[in-house]
């Protein structure tokens, strides 16, 4: 058969047969930059904070930071011990929950304890179950943030202790959640993932890439081009000193994914011409000639969406859109100068086509769609309507714990804790008095005590911590426990004292700065929530909020509720309203492009149907089967 009329026409001919002369430098230059990016993936970090889900001018993260710094971070382990017997007061119970202790643990202690954990309102709903059947272990942790090794190694510790209590008392069941599970979870759960998705990914791909092409070379080339051009641009994040996340962390099976489609459609042309009877070189100058453009519009347009994750307010969103981005054009430019070359390196062969059971299906259906295409329309339009419409019912719901799956161990403890002692979403508020030591003031400790009651009495709070229940306490204390003195001193000395004896009585290297600030002109109130999605968390805290505003002194109203929980709430609204402005911007710029490269406006308008309409698909059939996001 004669060479293609057009094999030795235009540039992208002539650059193809250049690639096919100069094809072992091409491969070597192409292997030797992949390696070389390749090396940098050893920098390459994991996230170990939450935080990092927030940008540094986040204002719910500042707002949240500035409480911490005033305070002391909330960073914690929480250990949660459930007897099988359903009664934590055991003696066998009270020495695991206090690990080592130089009291004996006799019966009439063990009823002072019940008799304590049962009715002090900063125990119960918090670290003792209401109903006695569980009981936790609060750490805080400070960790001096000088090494990537501090988390890790508290994180390894704390396991320790579990499996060491586990072991000593099998009748309990301890489990571990909190801000450093939580933390460690954010590093440990790509490290558990990745491993086993990839190889799962790559092989599932090989599958299907041997299944569909059949001829050997250009099932090497395509596996060339994935696994080079996953190596650079992993490589080259790691260069740049990236840190990835749970989220970011998908971005190396995204671009094997895309690397594919850039190969597969110059290949299927190259086998096309194998078939027709061209000769291997031609075949390929062929191929090259024909899909140089679609495979650059179909890279730079993809490239394009991704890019746009940078309007996201999430750094991991953006990060993942600019490596996954990155990663697409590098494989562009691999498909381009490797996949040519190594096409024309290795033998290939096609066997001539039989039309196969699939070609007469797709092109009897092909068919039907171009004889019956009005109907087809009419009916496809009215699906992509109906399901359009359903995502107005997506509610959303950023419940963060959830983001592991139940395997996880962080997972596990919080949903242990849910379900046996006490809620994990919280809300923080910072109470101000207006002026120094004025948190002895009466009037704000009754404002406060005032604030407190009013949350205990909402349904769907489990605990309340408020230094208005140690003043009270503490007056109850000091009139021989008189239940009738269970209220707040009366006077702003006889506070001030009270205040005073307490600090002093606490252990060496605990003060009170995790509940009243070095001045004492403000202090804090942490209410923590029952099992609460994030909407109704939002409306909690808008509802307490609005109570500081009406009720509170005119130093707390400006009070707001902060915490994970409601920054992840409004993270999530955030970067749906931004992404919004990015996907916009991202279908504008891909269109002009479509249509200067088709050179149709028509044309280019058309050509986004087929990426607006899936999406509007999906998430009206995540809205009919979900209903969340």
């Amino acid at each position: 058969m004669s060479p293609s009329p057009h094999e030795d026409r235009g540039l992208a001919a002539r650059y193809t047969r250049w690639i096919i002369r100069h094809r072992w430098w091409v491969l070597a230059l192409g292997v030797l930059a992949a390696v070389t990016a390749g090396v940098g993936m050893r920098n390459l970090g994991l996230a170990t904070d939450y935080r990092t889900y927030f940008s540094d001018d986040n204002p719910d993260l500042r707002a949240y930071n500035r409480v911490e710094d005033i305070y002391t971070r909330n960073d914690n382990v929480l250990f949660v011990v459930k007897p099988e017997t359903g009664d934590v007061f055991t003696a066998r119970t009270l020495e695991a929950a206090r690990g080592l202790t130089e009291d004996e643990i006799t019966p009439a202690a063990i009823d002072r304890v019940r008799a304590v954990s049962t009715t002090e309102p900063l125990l119960v709903g918090r670290l003792m179950a209401r109903d006695g059947g569980a009981t936790g272990i609060n750490v805080r942790i400070s960790l001096p943030g000088k090494s990537a090794d501090e988390l890790p190694a508290t994180v390894a510790h704390v396991r320790s202790l579990v499996d060491k209590y586990q072991a000593l008392y099998p009748e309990l069941e301890i489990k571990t959640t909190g801000v450093s599970m939580l933390n460690m979870a954010f590093a440990e759960a790509p490290m558990r993932d990745v491993p086993v998705v990839m190889p799962l990914m790559f092989g599932a791909i090989v599958f299907a890439i041997i299944g569909f092409l059949r001829v050997g070379g250009p099932i090497v080339a395509t596996l060339s081009v994935i696994a080079l051009s996953t190596l650079t641009a992993m490589g080259v994040a790691g260069h740049l000193g990236t840190f990835f996340d749970p989220t970011s962390a998908s971005a190396p099976t995204i671009i094997l994914t895309l690397a594919v489609a850039d190969s597969i459609h110059i290949l299927v042309t190259f086998i096309q011409g194998l078939r027709r009877g061209l000769p291997r070189n031609e075949a390929l100058v062929e191929a090259m000639r024909v899909n140089v453009q679609p495979v650059f519009l179909t890279s730079i347009t993809t490239a394009i969406g991704f890019l746009s994750l940078n309007f996201s307010d999430s750094p991991p969103f953006r990060l993942l859109g600019n490596v996954t981005a990155f990663g697409v054009m590098v494989a562009w430019v691999y498909s381009m100068t490797v996949l040519p070359a190594v096409v024309a390196i290795l033998p290939a062969r096609a066997r001539e086509k039989r039309a196969r059971f699939t070609d007469r299906l797709m092109g009897a259906f092909a068919g039907f769609v171009i004889r019956w295409y009005r109907p087809v329309l009419i009916g496809s339009g009215a699906a992509v309507i109906a399901l359009a419409a359903s995502i107005g019912r997506l509610t959303i719901n950023d419940q963060y714990f959830q983001y592991f799956d139940e395997s996880m161990e962080i997972r596990q403890g919080t949903d242990f804790a849910l379900e046996h002692l006490t809620g994990i979403y919280n809300a923080t508020f910072s109470l101000r008095a207006g002026e120094s030591q004025g948190v002895s003031d009466p009037q704000f400790l009754s404002a406060v005590d005032a604030f407190t009651q009013w949350l205990e009495a909402r349904p769907r709070v489990q605990h309340v911590n408020s230094f208005s229940h140690t003043m009270k306490r503490l007056n109850k204390n000091m009139h021989a426990d008189d239940p009738a003195y269970y209220r707040l001193p009366e006077t702003r000395e006889l506070a001030a004292q009270y205040l005073l004896l307490y600090e002093l009585s606490l252990p060496y290297g605990l003060d009170v700065n995790d509940q009243i600030n070095v001045d004492k002109s403000a202090l804090r109130v942490d209410v923590t929530f029952t099992d609460i999605d994030i909407a109704e968390l939002e409306r909690e805290t808008a509802a307490a909020e609005a109570w500081l505003r009406e009720h509170g002194t005119p130093s707390m109203q400006a009070a707001i509720g902060t915490g994970p929980g409601q920054m992840f709430a409004k993270i999530t609204r955030r970067n749906i309203d931004s992404m919004l402005i990015g996907t916009g911007l991202g279908f504008a710029l891909i269109s002009v492009i479509l249509m200067a490269a088709l050179k149709s406006v028509r044309m280019g308008v058309i050509s986004l149907i087929p990426n607006v309409v899936p999406a509007a698909m999906a998430f009206g059939v995540w809205a009919l089967l979900v209903g969340q996001v």
